[in-house]
């Protein structure tokens, strides 16, 4: 026996305008509504959570120095050491 996949049903409320919209849309691509839709949510989930992990790394902060730090090599760069 094949193992099938199981999927949910989620139901959405939208109003007839936003409706006929996405649904001209999506056949203005050649997809069906539903492939629209999926597609619209994948993307919007792919681009939080690159926002999330893009702010995790900017709160790593190994390997990095305090800009106090920074702007006294700047400032001593030219310099000989004395």
């Amino acid at each position: 026996m094949p193992e099938t996949i199981k999927r949910s049903r989620y139901f959405l409320d939208l109003e007839p305008e936003l409706r006929n919209r996405v649904k001209a849309f999506a056949a203005l691509k050649g997809k069906t509504m539903k492939d629209w839709l999926v597609e619209a949510i994948i993307a919007k989930l792919e681009d939080e959570i690159d926002a999330a992990e893009g702010l995790a790394s900017l709160a790593n902060i190994e390997g990095t120095r305090s800009l106090e730090d920074y702007l006294k090599s700047r400032k001593n760069k030219g310099r000989p050491n004395q």
